[in-house]
């Protein structure tokens, strides 16, 4: 049996079931036809996810929310030369790195330059001793994330290599959201890898040519819409947004405080080996996913906090449907808001078959710009998505991406956290490869919340997972909460 035969007989029904739909989708998009090449080469029309993070620049110009950082500690001799070649050779193969954006007329676009300076920072640490050494490297790469970028100069990208020792640096990456996605940043770390280990070995590294170029895609977009979106997606939406009441204000410590400075704070969080094991067979029984099981548990968390029955969660998608543009660097996103009825009286399982529903229509119809349905409801892209939710959830699986490695280094990720936030409450779940556990994090708004209470919030959540995959057919209502000293009653 080969290697991907046997990761689909490992598929739960759930699983097949969205592989299938997948399948499908790419099917329907190949039918319709490439997109083609634009004429103009040197500009380009914004997406529809460009534009809402457009709209959000100009208001707050300095805002680093949009700030994507990551950060690897690299053991090994690092050859900065060739690493500045190498991201110099990738920024050549994507035009969407060499973008920067402004007005043309009353319009923003995205103007692609031949060719923008780049180069990697340094800061010599290695002279510090090692307890400070570690101190300092952590207030310089967070500075770093933090710094903001500012659309009409590019590029949209840096890099910072903290020298620690001669065999070992800190690397902090930090993108601008305009020009990335997550799938953008295994395509990015994959070619400087290829091009980092020729240009150290003296080989060669030669990428397949890229179909299309992100800029024919955004032109492509506004067709598609009107040809596929309005057509097959749209009416879904309309029927599932239906009377979607204001989202419910999460009840918060300084509800005085919106707007301060949206400053993030992060509580991370690791589930045991025996918890992920029971929410997976449970998950297997129910002919679900992990996914669906884990954002069961946190609409009910968010109703016991607000008491709201309609319960509307954001979550992200992946708008990367076509062949021609799995290669891409550049923001393929949109945001998926997944509306359920949540009540007290219902068992676990049932929230779960509930939330499955959600989930498989919004997978079903994903493919649709988030503005789209933002313009179906009336609400203005100046108002935002928080006039649909207030919270979000997301679940990243890394267990079938392939790791990332360069010439000579051995290279361990970092958690670098973002400084600000564009919405008050999030979770994510990370499922690794190789091991038993799943962690995650909740971020927040810390000007609305104390870190008291965001404690106490996952004392919640964890006694709702615990108790709820243990007795699936009880109440909700009747599950455990935490009091005040922590104990549950």
């Amino acid at each position: 049996m080969t290697d991907l035969s046997a990761r689909l007989e490992r598929l739960t029904p759930a699983q097949r079931a969205l592989l299938d739909r997948r399948l499908a989708d790419r099917q329907r998009a190949t039918s319709v036809g490439a997109i083609p090449r634009r004429a103009r080469r040197d500009r380009a029309r914004l997406t529809d996810a460009q534009e809402r993070i457009w709209l959000h620049r100009q208001r707050q110009p300095d805002d680093p929310a949009h700030n994507v950082p990551s950060a690897w500690r690299l053991r090994g001799r690092l050859d900065l030369d060739a690493l500045t070649r190498a991201v110099h050779a990738v920024m050549a193969r994507h035009e969407v790195l060499r973008s920067t954006f402004e007005l043309d007329g009353d319009q923003p676009v995205q103007v692609i330059h031949p060719h923008l300076p780049f180069a990697v920072r340094t800061i010599d640490l290695s002279d510090l001793p090692p307890e400070r050494r570690e101190e300092q490297m952590w207030q310089e790469a967070r500075a770093e994330g933090n710094r903001p970028f500012y659309l009409h100069s590019g590029p949209l990208l840096r890099m910072l290599a903290i020298r620690l020792a001669d065999d070992e640096h800190v690397l902090v990456r930090i993108f601008d959201h305009m020009i990335w996605d997550r799938a953008s940043m295994g395509i990015f770390g994959q070619e400087v890898a290829g091009f980092y280990r020729a240009y150290v070995e003296g080989g060669t590294y030669d990428p397949p040519p890229l179909p299309i170029q992100y800029g024919d895609y955004a032109e492509w977009q506004p067709e598609w819409i009107e040809r596929e979106v309005r057509v097959r997606h749209l009416p879904y939406w309309r029927r599932q947004l239906a009377g979607t009441p204001p989202a419910r204000e999460l009840p918060t410590d300084h509800p005085e405080r919106r707007g301060a400075t949206n400053r993030s704070g992060q509580h991370y969080f690791r589930l045991s080996p025996e918890l992920t094991g029971a929410l997976r067979r449970f998950a297997h029984e129910e002919r679900t996913t992990l996914n669906v099981v884990l954002l069961a548990v946190w609409k009910f968390l968010l109703h016991r906090l607000t008491g709201a029955e309609d319960v509307v969660v954001g979550t992200n998608s992946s708008t990367r449907r076509r062949a021609e543009t799995e290669p891409l660097m550049g923001l393929f996103l949109t945001m998926l808001p997944l509306r359920t009825t949540v009540r007290s009286e219902l068992t676990f399982r049932e929230l779960v078959a509930a939330t499955r529903r959600t989930m498989t229509g919004a997978l079903d119809h994903h493919d649709i710009p988030i503005g789209v349905i933002l313009d179906e409801l009336n609400i203005g892209r100046g108002v935002g998505l928080g006039a649909l939710y207030r919270a979000a959830f997301i679940m990243v699986d890394f267990r079938h991406e392939a790791p990332l490695s360069m010439a000579g280094l051995d290279l361990e990720p970092l958690m670098l956290e973002k400084q600000t936030v564009t919405i008050d409450l999030s979770i994510g779940y990370f499922d690794e490869a190789g091991e038993d556990s799943v962690y995650g994090m909740i971020e927040y708004n810390a000007d609305l919340f104390t870190v008291a209470t965001i404690d106490r919030m996952w004392q919640q959540l964890d006694l709702l997972l615990h108790g709820a995959v243990a007795t699936p057919d009880r109440p909700m209502a009747e599950l455990p909460t935490p009091t005040g000293d922590g104990a549950e009653r």
